[in-house]
C-alpha cells in the first residue's frame, strides 16, 4: 500500500505555531517511514545487497544474509574482504568494479541443495555503488531457467535496479535535511522558523517523491492474473480512443484509424491490451506537443494480427532507442519510465513481439504483432516494413 504522510502536510500548514517538540515528532515520523522501507526489503524473497565502490555494505536484507551465511547483518562489513573463500566471493571480487551488468549461477548446499542466480549491477547516481541481487532458482536450474522464468527474472532485475536507482536521490536528500534539522533543533538560539519551514518543505517533497516511486513500482509488480477470452480487438481500441478523445482535441491531434473487417475475434486479455494501447497513444500525444496526426491501423496476415501506431512527433534519438523498453528509463522530466516496459510485457504475455522505428523530428512507429486465437502460438519469421524487433 503506498505510503502517505499527512503529519508532515499538517505541519507545514501550521509551521508558524510549531514548537521544537513537534519538530522532533516529525523527525520520529520520518524515521519510522525509513524503517518501513527497510522492512519491505526484508520481506522480499530475493536477496539484496547495496555496497559502495570500495565494497563497504550500505544495505543488506535478511534474505541475502541467510544465503551468504552472515551471522550478524548489523555488523560493519566489506564484501571484498568478508565473504570468505566461496565461489560467490570469488565472482564478486573479480567483477566488482566493472561497468557492465553481470550474472552467474551458484549452488547452495544448506539447508538443502538450492540454486540461485547472482546479478552484479553497477549504479552511478548519486555516487558509484554496486547492487547485488540474489534470485532463487529452486532445485532444478534447468527447469527454472526456461524462457518464461528467464523473462520474469530479467523483469525483476530491471525493476530492482530501477527502484534502487530511483530511491537513492530522495533518500540521500532526506538524510541530509534530517541532519540539518537536528542541528537546528540542538541550537535554539540559531533556530529560524523560516529556515526550518524550508527544510520541512524539502522533506515533504522528497517523501512525496518516494511515495510516487512506490506507487509506480506496485503498479508494475501487482498486475492481476492473465484472463484470456475471445475478444474483438477493435472494441478495445475504440474504448481507449474514446477515453483519450478530449486530449487529442486539446492538442489538436488528428487520428486516422483503419480497421480490419476480416480480422476474427481471438483470445486476449482485454485489460492488458487496453492499458498497452493507452500507453502507446499517450506517448504519441506527448511526442506531438504542436499538433500532428496519429495513424492507427489494424490488419492481419495468416495467424498474426498487426497493429501500427504511427505518430508525427519529435522522434527518438539513436542513443535512446535501444533502451526505451527498459524499466525506469525515460527522457521525460515527469515520466515514470514504466509505460513502454508495460507495453512490451503485455505483448510478450500474449506471445507476440514489438517492432519500432523512429527518426528525429519525423516521428515514431510502433508495430505490435499478436498471434491470433492461440496466445502461446510461436510467431513465424514475419517482418513488417519497420523491421526492428524487440
Amino acid at each position: 500500500m503506498p505510503l502517505k504522510d499527512p503529519f508532515v502536510h499538517k505541519l507545514l500548514k501550521r509551521f508558524d505555531k510549531v514548537d521544537q517538540s513537534t519538530l522532533k515528532q516529525c523527525l520520529s515520523s520520518l524515521s519510522e517511514e525509513n524503517a518501513l522501507y527497510l522492512e519491505i526489503l526484508n520481506r522480499l524473497q530475493e536477496g539484496v545487497i547495496l555496497a559502495d565502490e570500495d565494497g563497504v555494505v550500505r544495505l543488506l536484507n535478511d534474505e541475502a544474509a541467510l544465503w551468504l551465511g552472515i551471522q550478524d547483518p548489523a555488523k560493519p562489513m566489506n564484501l571484498l574482504k568478508d565473504l570468505g573463500d566461496s565461489e560467490v566471493a570469488d565472482f564478486v571480487r573479480e567483477h566488482w568494479r566493472r561497468s557492465e551488468r553481470l550474472t552467474a549461477n551458484f549452488k547452495v548446499l544448506s539447508p538443502r541443495e538450492t540454486w540461485f542466480r547472482v546479478f552484479v549491477i553497477p549504479l552511478q547516481s548519486p555516487k558509484p555503488k554496486v547492487l547485488l541481487l540474489f534470485v532463487n532458482l529452486g532445485e532444478s536450474p534447468e527447469e527454472k531457467i526456461a524462457v518464461g522464468r528467464e523473462e520474469a527474472v530479467q523483469a525483476l532485475l530491471s525493476l530492482a535496479a530501477g527502484v534502487a536507482h530511483e530511491i537513492g536521490n530522495p533518500l540521500n536528500s532526506i538524510g541530509i535535511h534530517l541532519q540539518l534539522l537536528k542541528k537546528q533543533l540542538h541550537s535554539p538560539k540559531e533556530f529560524s522558523k523560516a529556515n526550518g519551514l524550508k527544510t520541512v518543505q524539502v522533506l515533504e517533497s522528497e517523501t512525496q517523491r518516494l511515495d510516487k516511486i512506490i506507487r509506480n513500482f506496485l503498479k508494475a509488480t501487482r498486475k492481476p492474473p492473465l484472463r484470456f477470452r475471445t475478444e474483438d480487438i477493435h472494441e478495445i481500441l475504440d474504448e481507449a480512443l474514446e477515453v483519450l478523445k478530449p486530449e487529442f482535441a486539446q492538442r489538436k491531434i488528428k487520428v486516422e484509424y483503419r480497421k480490419d473487417p476480416e480480422l476474427p475475434h481471438f483470445l486476449m486479455d482485454r485489460l492488458r491490451l487496453y492499458q498497452a494501447f493507452m500507453n502507446l497513444m499517450k506517448n504519441a500525444i506527448e511526442a506531438m506537443p504542436r499538433a500532428g496526426t496519429l495513424k492507427i491501423s489494424v490488419s492481419h496476415k495468416e495467424k498474426i494480427a498487426v497493429l501500427r501506431f504511427q505518430d508525427q512527433g519529435l522522434g527518438i534519438t539513436e542513443k535512446d532507442l535501444p533502451h526505451i523498453f527498459e524499466a525506469y528509463y525515460t527522457t521525460k522530466e515527469e515520466g515514470s519510465g514504466l509505460g513502454l516496459a508495460f507495453v512490451l510485457s503485455a505483448v510478450r504475455e500474449h506471445g507476440g513481439r514489438i517492432e519500432v522505428v523512429s527518426k528525429a523530428k519525423k516521428g515514431t512507429t510502433f508495430v505490435l504483432l499478436l498471434p491470433i486465437r492461440q496466445p502461446r502460438l510461436q510467431l513465424p519469421q514475419y517482418k513488417s516494413k519497420e523491421g526492428k524487433s524487440e
